[in-house]
């Protein structure tokens, strides 16, 4: 709980950097022999990959922990809107780089401003009023609040995966938002349709 108080403070000064027009459809799948422990069994949104500048993506299956929602206000010493609906929520490693940025994936139903990337389905985006939004019960219906982000330099998972560390899937069968442990053993195991 103690490195919440550091990464919720610097969450809101944290600028929007727009890396695309639109997320890739694909998910990363850790490998079985993945020799990485950070990533062993994970579920990987990819945001881009490409050789100029790298790769950049999301764990989406990785609990960090459950809170109610004001523990977040109160963690980062945020006031809260005055009419709050209190909600349990799930805090989610998102990838051992900056560990300090919180990251949001929502539903289409709720749109963001200011967003990273966006498909049909989903946008991720690191706009704090969906936080505000969500305890008023105006948020979407669907998120996962994410610490952190998964990075790689450019060549380097390209390097990874051909020591077959990685296992890449097209996005067109699994929902995003059904991330429970079983995710990982369905997708390493599905064929790309």
């Amino acid at each position: 709980m103690r490195f919440l108080f550091l990464f919720l403070f610097l969450f809101f000064s944290f600028q929007q950097n727009t890396w695309g027009e639109n997320i890739l459809t694909d998910f990363l799948i850790a490998k079985p022999s993945m020799p990485d422990p950070r990533f062993k069994e994970t579920v990987i949104i990819m945001l881009y990959h490409n050789q100029e500048t790298g790769a950049a993506g999301l764990v989406v299956n990785k609990p960090i922990e459950t809170m109610l929602i004001s523990e977040l206000f109160k963690s980062g010493n945020i006031t809260p809107p005055e009419k709050m609906i209190e909600k349990e929520i799930t805090l989610y490693w998102g990838g051992p780089v900056e560990p300090e940025h919180i990251f949001f994936i929502h539903s289409s139903d709720y749109k963001s401003n200011n967003f990273i990337s966006s498909n049909r389905d989903f946008t991720v985006t690191q706009e704090p009023e969906i936080l505000f939004d969500i305890v008023k019960n105006k948020g979407p219906k669907k998120y996962i609040i994410l610490s952190g982000i998964a990075a790689w330099e450019p060549g380097q998972l390209d390097s990874e995966m051909m020591q077959n560390n990685w296992d890449r899937k097209l996005n067109n069968y699994t929902s995003l938002f059904d991330n429970g442990k079983e995710m990982w053993s369905r997708l390493i195991n599905s064929r790309d349709i």
